[in-house]
């Protein structure tokens, strides 16, 4: 499949996908303003963010099948501007459960965490990676409730099923996935999920691959 992104990395990474065989694609929303505490659920894209996902819309050669998103305005936004760079209407299914709460088990306990941590997403991943956190799934559990629903969605061939996320939750997958967070110094020396950054997955919800980063890993589960 071809893609065109600013990220090299989802360009290599889409090239590896067998020809016609649907893929997955979960990424971080387009550039938004400015949030000023917490998680700023209204902040909006902005008209840079914008023009990026109908660009990247424009440029996708598969038909877009299956579209889901964080119910917040920034990842709604750009799923609406992708399928617009498209040109194609497809339904967006709002999925909290599985790309804003998917670390959540006990949103009072996880929500203080949060508060009490200063909203450092670095450090609630590295200290989920390590020990775990009040009122939070693993990072295992958190990563399986993400991957189940992908691979329970869309799967069309010939189609790219898109899954619009945010940073913390990429993170999770990042950590799982590919490790990171394992030491501080893997935090330090690897970039946090950026806006409009995405990992690009195909195969089987028990036998997949995963392109990040110019990585690709293959995933057996039995």
């Amino acid at each position: 499949m071809k893609l065109v992104s600013i990220y090299e990395h989802m360009e290599k990474g889409a090239s590896k996908v067998p020809v016609g065989q649907n893929c997955k694609i979960i990424f971080r929303h387009s550039i938004r303003g400015k949030i000023e505490s917490g998680v700023g659920r209204e902040v909006a894209l902005t008209d840079e963010g914008i023009e990026l996902c109908k660009s990247f819309g424009r440029n996708l050669q598969y038909d877009i099948g299956y579209v889901a998103s964080s119910t917040c305005l920034r990842n709604i936004q750009t799923c609406e501007n992708i399928l617009l760079g498209k040109a194609q209407n497809r339904n967006i299914v709002k999925a909290p459960n599985e790309m804003e709460y998917p670390q959540t088990k006990d949103i009072f306990l996880s929500d203080k965490v949060f508060k009490e941590l200063k909203f450092n997403n670095q450090e609630i991943i590295f200290k989920l990676k390590k020990e775990g956190l009040e009122g939070f799934n693993s990072i295992q559990e958190s990563a399986k409730i993400m991957l189940d629903y992908m691979f329970s969605n869309g799967n069309l061939e010939n189609t790219v099923d898109l899954y619009c996320t945010h940073d913390f939750q990429m993170a999770i997958l990042y950590a799982y996935l590919f490790d990171f967070a394992s030491t501080r110094r893997s935090i330090e020396n690897n970039k946090w999920p950026m806006m409009l950054e995405g990992m690009i997955l195909w195969g089987e919800k028990n036998h997949f691959w995963c392109s990040w980063r110019n990585e690709i890993r293959e995933f057996v589960n039995t």
